[in-house]
């Protein structure tokens, strides 16, 4: 994959990647991808709780939410 950057982009992800201790721009892209994808899983969990909350006092299943987000990070990690 290749992605053109405006100049003073690529310079800003260069300096934050060496600042951060990355190889590389392409590594330090990859880590940021990877946030993202878990801050998306944290985002689904946090707003199944929350219905879980605002629920109508149904009992729910611990094991079947587990394995809910199982699934969500698993197919989080295929998309990365």
């Amino acid at each position: 994959m290749s992605v053109i950057l405006p100049r003073n982009i690529e310079q800003m992800a260069e300096r934050r990647a060496s600042e951060a201790g990355f190889q590389d721009v392409a590594s330090y892209l990859a880590h940021l991808i990877a946030a993202d994808a878990r801050d998306a899983s944290d985002e689904a969990l946090e707003g199944a709780l929350l219905e879980g909350l605002e629920g109508d006092g149904e009992e729910w299943d611990a094991e079947a939410m587990r394995a809910e987000c199982r699934a969500t990070l698993i197919a989080t990690r295929k998309d990365i």
